[in-house]
């Protein structure tokens, strides 16, 4: 098994796309600056908030290896892998390797809703196949089916196997995964909301989103999640906000009109996704001025 020691914060790069809809590769290599200054210590590229489903394979095989080459070894570069044919989960895994990426964040098989046998036998042939050091990604709402804390200790067994990100949002999974497979896999949450719970069973870390838009706000929470800070509570109330202006819409459209609102435009979305409505922009804009969330955008 790959030895790593991941941990902490781990935001998935949102794609700026132009709007001629091609990738805006300058503004993509400032949210990287922004987002290793402000206490990330790893970036996953061409993640879901990437809108790795809206790319074509060349694009992120250009995304990994401009990650890889702008981070410069400052922190662990993860590539988004995950793909509809194991083929093509195969193909990603490889240009993540060329690139240099650090490791692959991994999807069981999308659409299929797998049993736990295949999904087992799908791991297993990609672990066999690629040298990537692997994240697995449980994400029960897209993906249809959960990766349990007993199918991922079965998968620990696996040599390229190195961590889980669990999106189930029950802290209970998460407190079993530490149990299970705490001691052999580096094990994150999927949600910045779950930090401090997270943090007292034992996680290791976090793929986030909101810390590309308040980057010291979440390394504030996670910094604190165990002092018992007074500012705790409020810094908290702020995390939640954000995640608020996420549900506005599709997700990964209202992370990009978050940003934008203030003031780190990435674009729009592409299709599937549209641009937000506008009163979907305007209840945004109010969680925005009432929780304050604009004094985040310029810390």
């Amino acid at each position: 098994m790959a030895d790593v020691n991941w941990g902490g914060i781990f935001p998935v790069l949102v794609t700026p796309f132009g709007a001629d809809s091609s990738i805006n590769e300058i503004r993509y290599k400032a949210l990287i600056d922004d987002a290793i200054a402000n206490g990330a210590q790893g970036v996953v590229a061409a993640g879901s908030t990437g809108e790795f489903y809206a790319l074509t394979k060349a694009e992120r095989a250009r995304l990994y290896k401009l990650t890889v080459d702008h981070v410069a070894a400052r922190v662990p570069v993860l590539a988004g892998v995950a793909d509809l044919r194991v083929g093509d989960v195969l193909e990603a895994c490889q240009s993540a390797v060329t690139a240099g990426c650090a490791g692959g964040m991994i999807l069981p098989p999308i659409y299929a809703m797998p049993s736990p046998r295949e999904i087992v036998a799908f791991f297993e042939y990609i672990s066999r196949n690629t040298s990537l050091p692997l994240m697995l990604y449980n994400s029960p709402r897209r993906a249809g089916i959960d990766i349990t804390p007993a199918l991922v200790e079965q998968l620990s067994a696996l040599p390229t196997v190195v961590a889980i990100k669990d999106s189930s949002g029950v802290i209970t999974q998460v407190s079993e995964l530490v149990q299970r497979v705490g001691d052999k896999l580096r094990v994150f949450v999927g949600y910045e909301t779950m930090i401090v719970p997270a943090r007292a069973v034992g996680a290791h870390g976090v793929v986030a989103m909101a810390h590309q838009i308040a980057g010291p706000l979440i390394r504030d929470y996670w910094d604190k999640a165990f002092t018992g800070d007074k500012a705790l509570q409020d810094l908290g109330r702020d995390v939640f906000a954000f995640y608020r202006c996420f549900q506005a819409g599709a997700y990964y459209a209202a992370i990009k009109e978050t940003m934008s609102q203030l003031g780190h435009d990435a674009g729009g979305p592409r299709l599937p996704l549209l641009p937000l409505a506008d009163e979907q922009k305007a209840a945004i804009a109010k969680i925005i001025a009432d929780a304050g969330l604009a004094r985040w955008a310029n810390a």
